[in-house]
């Protein structure tokens, strides 16, 4: 285990930076923008998890995964679409 270790740690150190800049990022988001359009942007993550999980992975895009993908753009159509009322 630690001769693997000693060999990629750089790998765990980059994941670590961009989780550490991508969470920066959500916060001065924060700054910028009502607090509810921030967060609910901050849940396509879920979308682009799934479509690389599909496409990188291999793994099944099933109907249950696309009805909560239509759910999620639902969601952020209504609440960052023209406002009707």
């Amino acid at each position: 285990m630690w001769t693997h270790l000693r060999r990629t740690w750089w790998r765990g150190v980059i994941g670590g930076v961009i989780a550490n800049v991508g969470y920066g990022i959500a916060i001065y988001a924060l700054v910028l923008g009502p607090m509810a359009h921030v967060a609910a942007l901050r849940e396509t993550s879920v979308l682009f998890g799934a479509l690389m999980g599909t496409l990188l992975l291999g793994e099944p895009f099933g109907v249950r995964r696309v009805a909560a993908a239509f759910v999620i753009v639902v969601g952020l159509v209504l609440m960052n679409g023209p406002q009707l009322i």
